[in-house]
């Protein structure tokens, strides 16, 4: 009952932005499952891997479209609720995507699949359906994180009480919560129904958080919005900054960071051979490390500032990969996971609440929106698609090692540039944008 306490208060304002975001998370922890059960349809790596590149390319169409929409056309409850609707028949619909017909793997949910290479013509069917529906999940689901950022960024302006990271932590406690369940639902589904599709209980999981999500929706508030004169001006007009500019490259390093990582972490322990349950505590450790930096993340703010906080993540990405790129015993991938908190709990609030004050009026979707893009787009697309090189042709070692010198690189980089900022305007009798911002 806490969780709605404040509820009457803010006319279902952000005690409902918890439980969404709770139940969102929910709804897309069946999501690392996919590839695997892609896998079992018969699809080889290369299929695989054309489908996954779908979500970058997707995400960058998406978030600029529908941002932009709603913010000229004052559309956003309607957006995120066809972004729900349509993201819940979509990937319920997977689950009846046809197995390859001369695949190994048909009609055996459970095995292993062949390593044989895969006949075009025998999996153009399955290849196909996935692809379309993967395509449409990604071009009406992508939009609706940012856009709910923007709304509770806009709502908690005028409650000091609370903030966005206190708000966003419950999107830890829902993955983390339910991707646990899935996987044992999964477990104990295929031991007593060997012959059966162990994949049933996660897409119900997944459906029916899905379809819960719509309750929050149409109970939270959404706060006042004028229509912008012109949203390309605005666009110009904002990337004429230097540190918006900075903001966003320092948006894809991160994307490109949080891709790699989630696209060959796992790979990487698998080269290790670690057991299953280091791969399902992994997940855990850096949901659970999430919960204290969000929850803190608005005091970090206002002590050091978002520039402060974006060094730091920095550093602790570059400290991560090069942990990751000397790593022996894969048990030791747990402590390292706890950066995770700082690198995800502490950006992903500053992050947002930076993209709320460089947002033109009536802007604040739009611009949401296209940090997404930035990140999880053209970053994560990056990391994805050229990791997979570097990975192939150098190995996962060489891999996070770049990655690693990469963010110290862009760490050293930004710091400078900020600190150069800061004592240039400080001369000028001004003071830093970075700290306006603030």
């Amino acid at each position: 009952m806490s969780v709605y306490r404040t509820s009457f208060a803010l006319g279902g304002g952000y005690s409902h932005y918890r439980v969404h975001y709770a139940v969102d998370k929910c709804t897309v922890s069946f999501l690392p499952f996919l590839p695997v059960y892609m896998n079992q349809l018969g699809l080889d790596g290369i299929q695989i891997g054309i489908i996954r590149a779908v979500q970058p390319i997707g995400t960058i169409v998406a978030c600029v479209f529908w941002g932009t929409m709603a913010d000229k056309y004052s559309i956003h409850r309607f957006v995120v609720l066809l972004g729900i609707v349509v993201g819940t028949t979509s990937v319920g619909a997977t689950y009846f995507t046809p197995p390859v017909t001369n695949s190994t793997t048909s009609g055996n949910h459970t095995a292993v699949p062949t390593t044989q290479p895969l006949n075009w013509d025998d999996s153009l069917g399955t290849f196909s359906v996935m692809i379309a529906l993967s395509t449409v999940y990604v071009l009406f689901e992508s939009h609706i994180n940012p856009m709910i950022d923007s709304n509770v960024m806009a709502l908690l302006e005028s409650h000091a009480e609370t903030d966005y990271g206190k708000q966003r932590l419950w999107g830890a406690v829902g993955w983390g919560g339910l991707s646990g369940l899935t996987g044992m639902t999964m477990d104990l589904y295929a031991h007593h129904h060997p012959e059966g599709n162990q994949f049933l209980p996660a897409y119900l999981l997944s459906i029916s958080m899905m379809a819960l999500a719509i309750i929050p929706l149409l109970l939270m508030k959404f706060a006042p919005h004028s229509q912008p004169a012109s949203i390309g001006h605005g666009i110009l007009c904002l990337f004429k900054e230097v540190k918006i500019l900075v903001f966003f490259v320092i948006a894809m390093v991160c994307g490109l960071s949080l891709g790699v990582i989630g696209t060959y972490q796992f790979l990487f322990l698998n080269e290790l051979q670690a057991p299953s349950i280091v791969m399902g505590l992994t997940l855990t450790f850096t949901c659970l490390s999430e919960v204290p930096f969000m929850y803190t993340s608005g005091r970090l703010i206002r002590w050091f500032g978002h520039e402060a906080v974006f060094s730091v993540v920095l550093f602790c990405y570059s400290l991560r990969f090069f942990l990751y790129s000397s790593l022996q015993n894969p048990w030791l991938i747990l402590p390292i996971e706890l950066l995770h908190g700082i690198c995800f709990g502490a950006l992903w609030p500053a992050a947002a609440s930076f993209a709320n004050k460089i947002a033109p009026e009536g802007m604040g979707a739009t611009v949401q929106n296209l940090v997404t893009a930035a990140s999880v787009g053209i970053g994560s697309g990056l990391g994805t698609i050229g990791g997979g090189y570097i990975y192939d042709f150098h190995g996962a070692r060489n891999l996070f090692l770049y990655c690693g010198i990469l963010c110290s690189v862009t760490t050293v980089s930004f710091t400078a540039y900020a600190v150069l900022d800061y004592l240039w305007r400080r001369h000028r009798g001004r003071r830093s944008d970075y700290l306006q911002i603030q």
